[in-house]
């Protein structure tokens, strides 16, 4: 209990020369922070679960969009890290806050506060972060890391590098062609792409090949880096094929993280084999479930995005229709006629399969999850979900998790 005293008077000491947020976690459970704030503010459980994945002293990691954590593990409390963030290189841009408002599962009601938050934290890039962490680890544990133990930042290939990686590349292309060892991976990805793109996960099932007559390549120094790099390959050929067959956007790429992040934590060769197994067919299988509406209408295509990109907003009928630019009563017949069911039942279907992915990958609570996703109450939630999906969310989240 001394030590964590004692680490919670440095962060009080620390943070008003860098304003950058501080957060002292032991037992994944964040025990003080600097600003104060309520959990609202608190970083998001994905980034969390992959800063504590790590077994380096330092590790970061960078959204999509570019905001930056990073985070020092602790000698000095059991299982404690410092974790620092978000930071960003430039300030956020509106779309930049619409995907934290998402990441951080900010209601309508609390954005004002947590734009206030972020205004007062400093822009910096990646080295600058990893500078003053490599600093505080120094302060605290006497121990000098350097930004190139870290990163790459900072390395640049030699002329001679270069020569010698295409040399070796030639021979190995070389060698491959003598041997008629051709690498037939395109086949292979195109089968199963086209898989994904329809939803066609009955044909996952039919779906057979033999190995022996693929030559699927050289992706990593080891048995374990092949399979996750592997899987980095397949989940990324997927989000896109995913995105092509109609699943939107945030779903494609929150399943994209959490396959991508979920390699990085195995360390068996059995489980990540597993996990690799699991990418293509469950990228269908949320085709399937999320199909979206098809329409050759470009109007009709853009309400539809708009829909499932704010899925956290009060939407109505009438803030689509103005979107694309109709009135509400055309918008609404013309989307019953072309797609056979209503604006709002639409528009409350998009909700019930976000509040799913949530439910699924975060540790969000049903009522944070409720609130985030507009619904009048959790029991509407409760009822809309059950009826959707024939059990309640916490029935959907048990039988995901356990």
């Amino acid at each position: 209990m001394k030590k964590n005293y004692s680490l919670i008077n440095f962060i009080k000491a620390y943070y008003p020369d860098s304003n950058i947020p501080m957060y002292l976690f032991s037992d994944e459970k964040c025990i003080f922070c600097m600003p104060e704030q309520d959990e609202l503010t608190y970083p998001p459980f994905q980034y969390l679960q992959e800063l504590f994945s790590g077994s380096e002293r330092i590790t970061y990691c960078t959204t999509e969009y570019g905001i930056m954590f990073c985070s020092l593990r602790l000698n000095h409390c059991k299982n404690g890290y410092i974790i620092f963030g978000p930071v960003t290189t430039v300030p956020y841009s509106d779309s930049d806050l619409q995907r934290l408002y998402k990441d951080y599962m900010v209601s309508n009601d609390s954005r004002s506060d947590f734009n206030s938050f972020l205004r007062q934290i400093p822009c910096l890039s990646l080295s600058s972060l990893l500078k003053k962490c490599i600093f505080l680890n120094y302060c605290l544990h006497e121990e000098l890391l350097s930004l190139e133990q870290l990163t790459s930042i900072g390395h640049v290939s030699s002329e001679n590098d270069v020569m010698s990686d295409t040399s070796l590349l030639l021979e190995e292309t070389y060698q491959k062609k003598e041997n008629e060892q051709h690498n037939r991976t395109y086949i292979l990805e195109e089968e199963i792409l086209k898989l994904v793109r329809t939803g066609d996960c009955e044909g996952f099932k039919k779906f057979a090949y033999s190995e022996s007559n693929f030559h699927i390549g050289v992706t990593g120094s080891t048995a374990l880096r092949q399979l996750k790099n592997n899987i980095i390959i397949t989940t990324t050929l997927c989000t896109r094929a995913a995105i092509d067959g109609g699943l939107d956007y945030d779903t494609a790429y929150q399943l994209s993280d959490y396959f991508i992040q979920s390699s990085e934590r195995l360390t068996s060769a059995d489980r990540l084999t597993d996990l690799l197994g699991k990418i293509s067919y469950t990228f269908a299988e949320k085709v399937a479930q999320a199909k979206t509406p098809v329409s050759t209408d470009e109007r009709m295509q853009k309400a539809i995005r708009y829909i499932q990109q704010n899925t956290n907003q009060h939407l109505t009928v009438g803030d689509v229709a103005d979107y694309v630019g109709f009135s509400k009563s055309y918008f609404s017949a013309y989307f019953k006629k072309t797609l056979g069911f209503s604006v709002s039942a639409f528009i409350l279907r998009c909700k019930l399969e976000e509040g799913r992915e949530l439910l699924q990958y975060t540790d969000k609570s049903i009522s944070t999850i409720s609130e985030f996703l507009c619904f009048s109450s959790q029991s509407h939630f409760h009822t809309a979900f059950k009826k959707q999906f024939g059990m309640t969310p916490s029935e959907y989240r048990k039988s995901t998790n356990g």
